[in-house]
């Protein structure tokens, strides 16, 4: 009976740390943020993609991805993020290289603003179900 109640034991402890370790630092802020408004130097232009995401991971591991309506390619790329103070930075890395990006992160939503070669870029994201 004794041995039972030790296999019993080292049973639920594998449970328990299976549970807390398959939580991830990010469970509550983990999902598929969708786009549902993107401004191009301030002109609505969400009609311009197909779709355009941003999985969050619980695990602090993200991926983008976006497609245009007339582009035959899409684009996906494997990043990091971090959540704090009210802020998120998401890290893509391609070989050596690693851009970083700090966007608003408001109310469970992704806020982006931003400019590169003269156009500017407004961008908000919500979690799917929410």
């Amino acid at each position: 009976m004794k041995n039972i109640s030790k296999v019993l034991v080292v049973i639920l402890i594998i449970g328990i740390l299976f549970a807390f370790t398959s939580c991830g630092p990010y469970a509550k802020e983990a999902g598929v943020y969708e786009c549902y408004e993107l401004k191009l130097n301030g002109i609505p232009s969400l009609e311009l993609y197909e779709y355009y995401r941003i999985t969050l991971n619980k695990d602090g591991t993200c991926l983008v991805e976006s497609k245009g309506v007339a582009q035959s390619s899409s684009y996906s790329a494997n990043a990091t993020f971090s959540i704090k103070d009210g802020k998120i930075e998401i890290v893509t890395t391609n070989g050596s290289q690693s851009v970083t990006e700090v966007y608003d992160y408001v109310d469970g939503e992704i806020h982006m603003q931003g400019s590169a070669m003269g156009v500017t870029l407004s961008a908000k994201f919500a979690r799917e179900g929410k």
